[in-house]
């Protein structure tokens, strides 16, 4: 099933709502309204795998820190040296602060935590970087603003959902007392169905639950590394080295 770009899905609700595909007032605000319902899809899956990307951070010898303003600072699932052969570890900010309060242990980056400075993200280690590695990095990856000749992010199977979240969107403008905008934002939302099947943006979200959950026999027991819920704890004293 091939994506349709966002000016062929503005013509359809258009067609829909027995509008001109000629009137681009029109055509340009229900571009706007499948923007806005990508953005709502995507703040309710932000784990989901087709959000997800892998690329590479370069360290700085003698620099504890990478920014990372183009990625999802929340959804970093792995971090690793395929050089050097470990996976690293995150922590939390009060954690390496115990572990290590001066910033003083350098080496191979084995631990990591995600920090703030000035509004902008980046990405910590423990031990300081005393050479220039390059790190693999799994995680979410912001969206590229669309355009009416540009692809949803989302897979193709759950356009008809984005197309209804749209719908509600336009409907609400077009005619505030109609039943239109209230039905399409239900069906929208979704649920599940007299079969148990989720539709909507559940189906969405139940898929994308469904994919994170998948975890090799091997880790199935142990807490998940890289998510912001979970992941192990260590105590001040505790040896980073592998």
């Amino acid at each position: 099933m091939a994506k349709r770009t966002y000016g062929a899905k503005a013509n359809l609700i258009a067609d829909r709502c027995d509008k001109s595909r000629n009137d681009t007032t029109f055509i340009n605000f229900v571009l706007d309204c499948l923007y806005l319902t990508l953005q709502e899809i995507i703040t309710s899956v932000p784990y989901a795998r087709w959000l997800q990307d892998e690329i590479s951070l370069t360290t700085a010898s003698g620099t504890q820190y990478v920014d990372i303003s183009t990625i999802d600072p929340d959804n970093i699932i792995d971090v690793r040296d395929e050089t050097n052969n470990f996976s690293s570890r995150r922590i939390t900010p009060e954690e390496a602060g115990l572990i290590d309060p001066g910033r003083d242990l350098t080496g191979d980056e084995f631990l990591w935590w995600i920090q703030y400075v000035s509004g902008a993200p980046r990405i910590y280690f423990i031990n300081r970087p005393d050479s220039i590695d390059t790190l693999k990095v799994i995680c979410g990856a912001p969206v590229t603003d669309p355009t009416s000749a540009t692809t949803s992010a989302l897979p193709a199977k759950y356009e008809a959902i984005e197309i209804d979240g749209a719908l509600a969107k336009v409907w609400e403008r077009i005619d505030p007392n109609s039943q239109l905008s209230n039905n399409y934002y239900k069906r929208f939302l979704g649920g599940y169905n007299d079969a148990g099947q989720a539709i909507g943006l559940c189906a969405i979200i139940h898929d994308a639950k469904k994919a994170r959950g998948q975890q090799d026999s091997l880790a199935s027991h142990r807490p998940r590394t890289g998510t912001s819920d979970f992941g192990p704890r260590f105590p001040a004293d505790f040896d980073i080295n592998p």
